[in-house]
């Protein structure tokens, strides 16, 4: 059975793997925090790219990456890359900044651009919407300077955009020279190759440098390799079937609770929550992960809905806790479990 191409829904996914290396003995100038997904990837071949030397850390969250800055106290020069802002990584990004370090910050999330302002005079900030922050990472880059325009980099930023259902320069002119098929089946090749195992930041990383050289996601062989394994084990399609299983539809919210006994999803996380939401008409999904007195909650548009869940997250978590933010359509926050049910009654309300 052929895999259908999941580029075509509005799908996003959620919490990603651990950073390697917290380590604070590593001593290179440049260290580069970014997310770990196909944007994280392809912003730290933009940053390969400019610093072949660079450490590149792949983060799950703007926690993990507060952890990291305040543990690195050798670099000269931080990059934080696709990681929204909160008010912990605000203060340490200004903290950094006013100690001498050299701080660029470049994002595309709505709470960063929401909160923004909030940095200080000396933190370089990038700020990019719409597209993705690969796309804002290579605009840096290129009118800075240190990278001359490409064609094969900027198709790499069309793909993140891709996968971020977002749009750019970047992906306007490689549909026309690749068409947007070529660019589909990369963009399919990278996003599966991460997730056969989502914990591997040597995978991430090695593919970054290779990707740095200009060449497709295809033509890395442990992409090509780890892509047709995911597709002989035909796990996006038994991920689907996972969430069928035990998706609950409330008010055209597809909701996905796990408790003590979470099955796996063989990578997919939200990514098949969505699509299997769409595919039953809700207009958004919700994934929670409730662990003693913590919920983790995803949560992602999968049809027209005029709530904006980045927005509502970001204010649900400012009056009750923890944290949370993110863009219009994908969104993620991290409550009280006591706080839970009013949660999940407000968002289906409000859907």
């Amino acid at each position: 059975m052929a895999t259908p191409a999941p580029y075509r829904d509005a799908s996003r996914w959620g919490l990603l793997s651990p950073s390697e290396g917290l380590a604070s003995s590593d001593a290179r100038a440049v260290h580069v925090i970014t997310r770990g997904n196909v944007d994280g990837i392809v912003s730290s071949s933009f940053c390969f790219a400019v610093h072949p030397d660079a450490r590149v850390s792949y983060v799950p969250s703007a926690t993990s990456a507060v952890e990291l800055l305040r543990k690195d106290l050798s670099a000269r020069h931080f990059y934080l890359i696709d990681v929204g802002l909160t008010p912990k990584l605000i203060k340490t990004l200004n903290a950094k900044a006013r100690g001498g370090t050299r701080v660029t910050l470049i994002d595309h999330h709505q709470t960063s651009l929401m909160h923004v302002h909030e940095l200080g005079p000396a933190v370089e900030v990038v700020m990019a919407e719409g597209g993705s922050a690969a796309g804002a990472a290579l605009d840096h880059f290129t009118r800075a300077g240190a990278l001359a325009p490409s064609d094969d980099l900027a198709r790499l930023a069309a793909i993140a955009d891709i996968v971020e259902y977002g749009t750019s320069r970047h992906l306007v002119d490689a549909i026309r020279l690749h068409g947007l098929e070529r660019l589909e089946e990369e963009a399919e090749h990278l996003d599966f190759a991460w997730r056969l195992e989502i914990e591997d930041d040597r995978f991430r990383a090695n593919t970054g440098r290779r990707l740095a050289k200009g060449v497709w996601p295809s033509e890395v062989s442990e992409v090509k390799a780890r892509y047709l394994t995911m597709l002989n084990e035909n796990r996006w399609l038994k991920a689907q079937e996972r969430v069928r299983s035990r998706l609950v539809v409330r008010n055209e919210v597809a909701l996905l609770h796990f408790g003590k006994r979470k099955p796996s999803l063989l990578g997919f996380g939200t990514r098949a929550l969505t699509s299997v939401a769409r595919e039953e008409g809700a207009k958004v999904a919700v994934l929670v992960n409730r662990r003693g007195s913590l919920a983790s909650i995803a949560l992602r548009a999968t049809g027209d809905t005029r709530l904006n869940l980045g927005l509502f997250v970001e204010e649900f978590t400012r009056e009750h806790g923890i944290v949370g933010g993110g863009h219009p359509t994908s969104a993620g926050a991290k409550i009280n479990s006591r706080s839970l049910a009013l949660f999940l009654d407000e968002i289906i309300q409000s859907a």
